[in-house]
């Protein structure tokens, strides 16, 4: 027998509440039922019907099924619960009674998304109902991306003990949604999405979920509409999708519509690390506490915010995909050349891969002596001048008896503008890591740029906190020694993520160096530059990205220069679109982490 629930509006778990779990999370992992060690999950790949009454029963029919095929928790994508305009609010309150006891009956979990509206004159807006296997709504959450109606965040919920949250669609974008929970130890990450056909890049596949597992460590579940769509005449691209912690696909779908697929997640392997390291991190910390302070109810005095306004200048940019050998002077005369060159190609800036002064092998870097780094970049800082072109290049650097992995940028004056120490190292033993934010900003032509540096593009807040502040251009500089297909897959994956903050984007990867005579590590090159200003409207190479950056050029595995020119726009506009009308109650957090990206070590 269903039990008797208060109003769904009041199960909302807004800002305070959610703060509840990120203060108390250690408790609750001891008084709460234990998690259970395995959780089998089924996601619907469902075909929107045209009516309320069928939409109905095709969820009461896969909430059966999913009960039949030993699932705890079955997942429906948004607007599942379609209605027609005009259908009365009360047979759509009807409709969710009839849900609620089949999945009473089923005695399982359900994430059940739908159109719906709060009185007959609303206008309609996408919901998420979190139903437990009594029936009851444990959580009822209404989309924020763009409508100013709603501006809670959703927060955490449990499935038999084991801490959980969810995304509608958009709400992807919006960190306090997205990402906040992970930080405070969701293990299992569901995004329930209407995802149109023209949103899915073949040559990018889950491109907003693979990264989203990798940097928390966590399980991305993500259920799409399918093709079959007898409802709004926009059919879905299908592709549900369970991810693992390390990035893998566990299963999935294709575009078919009516499917369940279904999978058993290893909740041991969702250990959150990832998340952990990334709120503990000396030059981030501050922006995450912020965000945990505002979900406790805290009220947080917003910094002022300070936006980087740009010239509107065209910028032409040559990403350099260069062979690294394991002898500086070889790599250094290589460089030279290749300045040269894009000085002849016209660009206004030219970028090298990650530790292209000296390769990637650990004993090649472990051997350069401070000195002979010292003269690598005043050769370098002397064939920019002669070519009066900005320079931006990898190298190691000792300083205070300890080495960092460096982007240094050189202005056509030969002047050092700035040398970045990378903040997020995958080498412990052979780099410390950096501190300085600030240290990745520079200018070109006047326009806000930053820097960042191989494993610092996992964590996606850099690259969004400097476009709140006001970053135009992007460069990325990676060695990327993992050569497999599996790699290049998951490093575009990664990049097409940081390039969406609506700038500029290079990312340069180290060319193939076979056939040198001394080869550093090996490479597949891969190097692309991104066009985030036109999203929408770019058709150039690399497909057409309605939702994302696209590739306006892209590199195989051999030695070449990229180029490509955009204008810069006055202002990046991604901290209004977050502050304006989708996420209001967090500006505070947006400002705090626009401060944060641009303070000197120490928090200066």
């Amino acid at each position: 027998m269903t039990k008797q629930i208060p109003n769904p509006k009041s199960q909302i778990l807004n800002l305070g509440m959610l703060a509840a779990w990120v203060v108390v999370a250690s408790l609750q992992a001891v008084n709460a039922q234990e998690p259970a060690g395995k959780l089998k999950v089924g996601a619907v790949q469902i075909g929107l019907e045209p009516t309320l009454e069928a939409s109905r029963d095709k969820i009461v029919r896969f909430i059966g099924e999913a009960k039949n095929r030993g699932c705890r928790v079955v997942v429906f994508p948004e607007t599942s619960l379609y209605w027609p305009p005009q259908t009365p609010k009360g047979e759509i309150d009807a409709a969710v009674e009839v849900v609620r006891k089949a999945v009473d009956a089923a005695d399982i979990y359900a994430l059940v998304g739908g159109l719906y509206k709060r009185d007959e004159m609303d206008k309609p807006f996408e919901r998420l109902l979190v139903i437990d296997p009594e029936g009851r709504i444990l959580q009822s959450y209404s989309k924020m991306w763009g409508d100013a109606r709603f501006n809670d965040c959703p927060g955490m919920f449990q499935i038999d003990g084991v801490p959980c949250c969810a995304a509608i669609c958009a709400d992807r974008w919006i960190r306090s949604v997205e990402e906040l929970p992970a930080m405070a130890g969701a293990k299992v990450l569901f995004e329930v999405s209407n995802n149109y056909d023209n949103e899915w890049l073949p040559e990018l596949g889950w491109f907003w979920y693979v990264p989203r597992a990798i940097r928390n460590e966590a399980f991305v579940v993500f259920a799409n509409t399918g093709k079959d769509d007898r409802a709004q005449n926009t059919p879905g691209h299908g592709h549900t999708a369970f991810i693992g912690p390390d990035g893998a696909i566990l299963a999935a779908a294709g575009e078919e519509s009516d499917r369940l697929i279904v999978a058993e997640l290893d909740l041991s392997k969702a250990t959150v690390g990832e998340a952990t390291a990334r709120r503990r991190h000396p030059a981030l910390a501050s922006f995450w506490d912020t965000g945990v302070k505002m979900l406790s109810g805290q009220k947080v005095a917003a910094p002022n915010h300070e936006v980087l306004v740009s010239p509107e200048v065209e910028i032409k940019i040559a990403a350099a995909q260069m062979a690294c050998s394991g002898d500086v002077n070889e790599n250094v005369a290589r460089i030279e050349k290749m300045i040269r060159e894009a000085k002849g190609g016209g660009a206004d800036v030219v970028v090298f891969p990650e530790l292209a002064v000296t390769g990637a092998r650990e004993d090649d870097v472990a051997a350069a002596s401070g000195e002979q780094l010292a003269a690598a970049v005043a050769r370098i800082q002397q064939a920019t001048k002669a070519a009066r072109i900005y320079v931006v290049f990898g190298t190691p650097w000792l300083e205070g008896g300890k080495r960092h992995n460096c982007a240094v940028a050189i202005g056509p004056d030969g002047k050092l503008l700035t040398r970045y120490g990378q903040l997020v190292v995958d080498r412990p033993g052979l780099f410390a890591a950096g501190t300085s934010t600030r240290a990745m900003w520079f200018e070109i032509k006047g326009a806000p740029c930053v820097v960042t540096v191989g494993r610092d593009g996992r964590w996606s807040e850099i690259a969004e906190m400097a476009a709140w502040r006001g970053a135009q251009v992007h460069l990325h500089l990676a060695y990327d020694r993992d050569t497999s297909a599996e790699g290049a897959l998951k490093r575009n994956q990664i990049w097409a993520n940081l390039a969406s903050f609506r700038t500029f984007t290079a990312t340069a990867n180290a060319a193939s160096p076979a056939g040198l005579a001394r080869p550093s590590a090996a490479a597949s090159g891969g190097s692309a530059i991104w066009d985030d200003y036109h999203r929408g409207q770019n058709r150039q190479t690399g497909g057409y990205g309605p939702y994302s950056a696209v590739r306006v050029a892209e590199a195989k595995d051999g030695e070449t220069i990229l180029y490509a020119s955009q204008k810069t726009l006055k202002v990046n506009p991604q901290y209004g679109i977050l502050t304006g009308r989708s996420n209001r109650s967090m500006t505070p957090w947006y400002a705090a982490g626009a401060a944060a990206i641009y303070l000197e070590s120490g928090g200066k």
